[in-house]
């Protein structure tokens, strides 16, 4: 089979070609597809982010048009309060087992 491929010239030429294409050029078919596949991942990413990105801008018109929701805002991300009032933070544990999950703990 080796020989018979080398015998025939274009079958030779052919065959290393391809073996050169595939494995040792810079532009070479594994590189390609990896690049490929690498700018999909990308693209997906940039798809997120203009989404979260529309997120935050609608959230930010919402709040700014409605003074009542701005203070809700600041008192709930920035632990912000009133100067009459005393404000008491208690924390949330993530690491509850589930019985304690559902009884309400």
């Amino acid at each position: 089979m080796v020989s018979r491929l080398f015998s025939n010239f274009y079958l030779g030429t052919s065959f290393l070609f391809l073996v050169w294409i595939t494995f040792f050029d810079g532009n070479d078919l594994i590189t390609l597809f990896s690049n490929k596949i690498e700018l999909m991942k990308t693209e997906r990413e940039i798809r997120y982010y203009f989404a979260k990105v529309e997120e935050v801008n609608a959230e930010r018109e919402r709040i700014l048009g409605n003074p009542e929701a701005q203070e809700r805002y600041a008192r709930e991300k920035f632990l912000m309060k009133k100067a009459d009032e005393e404000l008491f933070v208690i924390p949330q544990q993530e690491d509850q087992s589930l019985l304690d999950k559902f009884i309400g703990f």
